[in-house]
């Protein structure tokens, strides 16, 4: 292994070690020192790639931006129907949820230091642009119900995704976020969809995951 490689795996190993940290403990409550006896590495070698706690909440929010991004291009990779396409990508969201450190990580952060800006903020707004662009697409193609607006119903899934991570993190809500997702697409599926299309799509989505 290169000095090169062994740098950028030192590097990807505190990202996640952090998450972790930061996804149990919140971005306050974790500590630099926390992270680096985390991680098994010396404070030196932390600040080699880190300069401050902030600089390694962005390097978490562009991992998680990273994950979004491949999300994406898998859910309209094979051609289907734009709001199909969307209800995978919130699956897959809700996957990671229940399982990658990395997502629950910047949006806990988000919601502890989202006055802030960038780059607490960072996968929501991609997120954001994300759904976006897939409503714009959806509606060019005729799949909206006439009476819908992108920026009421971006606004929407959104709402849905953070909703979903703050109920679950809470513990006010238990059992499958998935499952969830599915009764909120069922329901919001009728009003969002042109009339007819509603049946073409499926609230479960199509994402294999374990």
């Amino acid at each position: 292994m290169t000095k090169q490689s062994r740098s950028e795996n030192t590097r990807l190993h505190l990202v996640r070690s952090a998450a972790e940290l930061f996804d149990r403990n919140g971005f306050s409550g974790a500590t630099l020192e926390d992270v680096s006896r985390a991680a098994g590495v010396t404070k030196g070698a932390f600040y080699f790639h880190f300069s401050s706690k902030d600089e390694l909440a962005g390097a978490i929010q562009a991992e998680a931006c990273t994950m979004l991004r491949g999300a994406v291009y898998r859910a309209l990779g094979d051609g289907a129907d734009v709001l199909q396409s969307l209800v995978d990508l919130t699956h897959e969201i809700g996957h990671w949820l229940e399982h990658e450190p990395v997502v629950r990580a910047s949006l806990r952060t988000a919601r502890e230091c989202g006055h802030r800006g960038a780059p607490f903020l960072d996968f929501y707004v991609d997120l954001l642009s994300a759904v976006e662009t897939m409503l714009i697409s959806a509606e060019q193609a005729g799949d909206l119900h006439e009476s819908v607006a992108i920026e009421q119903a971006s606004t929407l899934v959104l709402t849905m995704c953070a909703g979903v991570e703050m109920l679950w993190w809470s513990g006010i809500r238990q059992g499958s976020v998935r499952e969830s997702l599915r009764e909120m697409w069922t329901l919001i599926l009728p009003g969002l969809a042109a009339e007819g299309d509603v049946q073409k799509i499926d609230p479960r989505g199509r994402v294999a995951l374990n």
